[in-house]
Formats: structure tokens, C-alpha cells, sequence
């Protein structure tokens, strides 16, 4: 008797126990393709029919670990089928994205945000044809792939996600033509749901008012630098009317945008209005804090000599007192974590 007429019945005594035999069958079938005429599995649906799980196999040896970890990987990606994803539809592809990072375990969904990061940071450069579409959808979607879970333990000179796709929009809109660049800022400046990250690139390239002299660089954005400038800014004025500011990714970009349009004043008004509501006072509580890296380890802490020049800290910090003492839990622990950060900069 050869060893396969002995290794079958010994294999389908020990599939017998499974929870679903025919599933086990398949699965064993699809890993090892040898296997499939030993356990007449011929015609079990393992998904060979469309290639998606053929460059998966066990023999393969990027894939061949994942099969003998104790805890197993709950997302596979292959290269194809992200290629895949980037040619279709953007608003697809960034359900999918942000589908795969709730999937996956804690510690791997910044590794997994930096796969998605360079897949778009290639799609944006590569294909002028479809790049206003996709940067529609990345201003809009950002969120997913923007986190502060991993800051304490970021190293002192790596780069965060935010600064990996601070300096990709601008990579991405410096290497268009002028005419193409401004093109693309006006579609996104009218049809962007979140205008946040848009805000931070354009006080990038478009300069600040200063003492009413404007300081502009002509090179990105040419004769049209001030029309733009003035749409955003319009588009920003429409977004604190109509109280749509706590919807944005980061609030605290779209402040400082407005404030470096020469209204510092209105800024400083519209945020002592905000002190006049739950909702503003928590939100105030969170933009000014910001992350440190230090050799001696990492710290939260707010700039006090930046933020009072749009905020009124010493307002802020006696809310923040009130709240500590007297909120719920959830919004006493940000007032705690903000008066800890002020307190920081004050020992600095």
C-alpha cells in the first residue's frame, strides 16, 4: 500500500471532527493543491476559479509564515489585488481601506496604513487622468489612515502618518503644472466634504498675512494665488457658520488657515464663542495639544506662546478646572489631559 492510500484514511477520519467537514476539505485543498484528488475535493469551490488566492499558496514564501503562526494573520493583501482596488472606483477603494484596518490586530494597523500611503501616494502621482477624483476621496477619507494610537512610541526621527501625507499632497500637487495645480485646488476646495488637510497645504503654498502685507510664493499657484486663497477662505467662513467645523478631521488646521488670512481677531472671537457650549469647550480642549517626541520619552504638551494668539488659554484652563471637578468621566479625562499638556509647557 502506498503512503497516499495510507495518509488518506487517516486524513478524513481526523476532518470528521471538524466543525464543517466539506469547509475543512476545501481549505486543506486550496493550501495544498495535491491534496485535492486525495481527498476527492476536485469539485469544492476554493476560489481557484478567479486566481485571488492562487499566489497565496504555501510554497509561496512571502505567504508560506503566515500558515505556522500561532495567531493567524486576519488580513492577506496581495499586490494584485491592491492594483486591483487602485484602478476601480475611489470611494470603494477607501471602504475597503478602512474595512482592512478595523480588521486587522492593533500593532499592525500602522504598518498597514503605511502599505495604503504608498499605493496612493502612486496613484496620485502616476494617473493625471484620475487624480482629482482620488484627491477628492483622500481629503474626504483621511481619517482612516490618520491615528494617534501609535504616537508613544513613534521614534524620535520617524516620520507620523500625518507627515507622511502632509509632505505626499504636496509632492503630489507640486509635480502638476501651475495651470493643473490651480485647477486642482478649486475643484477640491468646492467639492471636498472635509477641507482640513486641504487648509494645511494651502497655508503651505500660498503664504500668510502678516501686518496686511500678504506673503505669497508665485511659484506654486502664479497670478491666481489670491483667488484661491480667497475661495477657501470663503468656503471656511460658510463651514463656522453653519456650526460644520467639529465634522472636520483637524479643526485646529482650518483655524490657523483663517487665522493666516490676516483675521486674526475673528479667529480669537470665534473662539471665545465657542467656549460657550459643551461642544466647543471639548473641542477646544483637544486641538491645542500636541505630540512631542523626546529622547527622554514621548509628551503631550500645548504651545501656550501659539495658541494664544487664536485662543484665550487662561479662559480655556478655568473651564477645564470646572470640567475636571464636575463632568462625566469621558469629558473629565480630556480636561485633565489638557490641563496636564498646559502644565507641561509651563515646566519647559
Amino acid at each position: 500500500m502506498s503512503e497516499r492510500e495510507i495518509a488518506k484514511p487517516q486524513l478524513l477520519e481526523l476532518l470528521k471532527v471538524a466543525k464543517s467537514e466539506d469547509a475543512a476539505r476545501a481549505a486543506i485543498a486550496m493550501l495544498f493543491p495535491r491534496a485535492r484528488k486525495l481527498l476527492d475535493a476536485e469539485l469544492l469551490d476554493t476560489g481557484e476559479r478567479d486566481g485571488a488566492t492562487s499566489g497565496r499558496r504555501i510554497r509561496n514564501a512571502d505567504f508560506a509564515r503566515l500558515y505556522f503562526l500561532l495567531t493567524p494573520k486576519t488580513v492577506v493583501w496581495s499586490k494584485s489585488q491592491a492594483q486591483e482596488l487602485m484602478e476601480g472606483d475611489p470611494q470603494v477603494a477607501f471602504s475597503v481601506f478602512e474595512s482592512r484596518i478595523n480588521a486587522v490586530p492593533a500593532d499592525e494597523k500602522p504598518k498597514l496604513r503605511r502599505l495604503i500611503l504608498e499605493l496612493l501616494d502612486d496613484k496620485l502621482r502616476n494617473s493625471p487622468d484620475t487624480r482629482h477624483p482620488w484627491l477628492i476621496a483622500f481629503l474626504n477619507n483621511a481619517s482612516a489612515l490618520i491615528s494617534d494610537e501609535d504616537w508613544q512610541t513613534t521614534g524620535l526621527f520617524e516620520s507620523s502618518n500625518e507627515d507622511l501625507i502632509r509632505m505626499m499632497l504636496r509632492k503630489v500637487l507640486m509635480a502638476s503644472s501651475q495651470t493643473e495645480r490651480v485647477e486642482l485646488l478649486k475643484g477640491a476646495i468646492d467639492q471636498a466634504a472635509d477641507i482640513s488637510l486641504l487648509s494645511e497645504l494651502m497655508r503651505s503654498i500660498s503664504g500668510e498675512v502678516e501686518f496686511g502685507r500678504t506673503s505669497s510664493k508665485p511659484d506654486a499657484l502664479g497670478g491666481a494665488t489670491q483667488e484661491v486663497r480667497d475661495m477657501l477662505l470663503a468656503r471656511i467662513q460658510r463651514l463656522v457658520a453653519d456650526g460644520g467645523l467639529l465634522t472636520q478631521i483637524r479643526p485646529a488646521n482650518i483655524l490657523w488657515y483663517w487665522w493666516a488670512c490676516g483675521y486674526g481677531e475673528q479667529v480669537r472671537a470665534y473662539t471665545e464663542h465657542l467656549m460657550a457650549t459643551d461642544e466647543g469647550i471639548r473641542l477646544l480642549l483637544k486641538i491645542p495639544v500636541s505630540y512631542v517626541r523626546s529622547t527622554e520619552g514621548n509628551y503631550e504638551r500645548v504651545n501656550q506662546a501659539v495658541w494664544e494668539m487664536i485662543v484665550d488659554l487662561r479662559h480655556l484652563e478655568e473651564r477645564a478646572r470646572i470640567w475636571a471637578e464636575t463632568k462625566g468621566e469621558d469629558d473629565a479625562r480630556i480636561a485633565r489631559r489638557f490641563l496636564d499638556a498646559l502644565r507641561r509647557d509651563d515646566d519647559l
